[in-house]
């Protein structure tokens, strides 16, 4: 694996992650406040659907960056 494909994959890493706790730590502090207990209920599903939402976020970033990219250079 080259460099940039390397590097291109830690970030993707590093912001889904982020993402996803920032948004997790809210799902779950919210639904506690809503139901006034500690259970496991659909904000984990939120969750998941959070990670793929951002991961499909950022791989669309990168593929717009490449393609302008390939533009300014005039491969491909």
């Amino acid at each position: 694996m080259n460099r940039k494909k390397w590097v291109q994959n830690a970030v993707v890493a590093i912001y889904v992650l982020s993402v996803t706790y920032m948004m997790g730590k809210w799902a779950i502090y919210y639904a506690f406040l809503e139901r006034g207990y500690v259970a496991v209920g659909g904000e984990y599903l939120f969750i998941l659907m959070v990670a793929w939402i951002a991961y499909k976020a950022i791989c669309k970033f990168w593929n717009v960056l490449e393609e302008k990219e390939d533009a300014e250079t005039g491969s491909k």
